[in-house]
């Protein structure tokens, strides 16, 4: 009996001397990975070289990380990033209706230093004016959300050009369609009129189009000068009826008659 109570404690005392705490194994764990981790290159799209333009087509921003590294080409920037893990970059947008739409997997692997690695965005912006935009680089412990280390985001401010010709009666044109188009919207999808479309357009670009202005004042200048020409225009306008006699004739007529009666010869 005393043995086997002997060899019982002295299997425990062995086991956890075999068996270390979970904590301690992922700090080893987590330290040991960061060790493996070494400087590799990240070469990006110069924000100053998009020249975004309010309205226009996305542009194209692309980032790319090397386990080694290489030479950079106009409109790209660089900068030392840690390598050996798997990376995951993010681009954050923000202001003027800016989108920055990724069109390739958050998170790849870079694990030596013949490994490379690309991201891709399409960027855009709807209004005028300055945007933010960030780019942000991490490293993961294996395929699990813990970080390892993560670069500071690298900001920078873009000022968004607004499209040639702007207040022009081609951008009149657009704006009528962006409003049919929200009113198809908030209908619900219900049917709506062409004629109905149609015409709201041609009236606003009538509006709108070099010397309506100038039409619409000269339409205006008529109407408030009709009252006075078409009274003169009545006034010098021959009348047809019976002519009027003249008062002057009138009073004469009994004179003549008597004249008459004078000068007739006397039987």
């Amino acid at each position: 009996m005393l043995i086997a109570l002997v060899s019982g404690l002295f299997t425990m005392l062995y086991s956890s001397d075999e068996e270390p705490e979970p904590q301690t194994t992922y700090i080893k764990e987590i330290s040991q990975a960061r060790r493996q981790l070494f400087e590799g290159q990240l070469v990006h799209t110069n924000t100053g070289s998009l020249k975004l333009v309010a309205g226009a087509e996305p542009r194209s921003f692309r980032a790319e990380i090397l386990g080694g590294w290489r030479p950079t080409r106009a409109g790209e920037a660089q900068a030392p990033v840690s390598t050996g893990a798997q990376i995951g970059v993010k681009l954050h947008c923000s202001g003027a209706g800016v989108r920055c739409l990724p069109l390739s997997s958050e998170r790849q692997s870079v694990l030596s230093e013949e490994d490379r690695a690309t991201w891709v965005w399409d960027v855009s912006a709807r209004h005028a004016g300055k945007v933010s935009i960030a780019l942000t680089v991490t490293a993961y412990f294996r395929d699990s959300d813990t970080v390892l280390l993560e670069k500071p985001p690298m900001t920078s401010r873009v000022d968004v050009a607004a499209p040639p010709g702007d207040g022009g009666w081609f951008s009149w044109i657009k704006d009528a369609w962006q409003w049919v188009a929200g009113a198809i919207t908030g209908l619900g999808g219900l049917a709506v009129s062409v004629t109905a479309i149609v015409t709201a357009i041609v009236m606003v670009v009538r509006r709108r189009l070099p010397g309506a202005d100038t039409e619409e004042a000269d339409a205006a200048e008529r109407v408030r000068g009709a009252g006075p020409r078409t009274r003169s225009a009545r006034e010098g306008r021959p009348r047809v009826g019976r002519p009027r006699t003249r008062p002057t004739a009138a009073r004469d007529l009994p004179s003549r008659r008597r004249g008459d009666a004078q000068r007739e010869p006397r039987e």
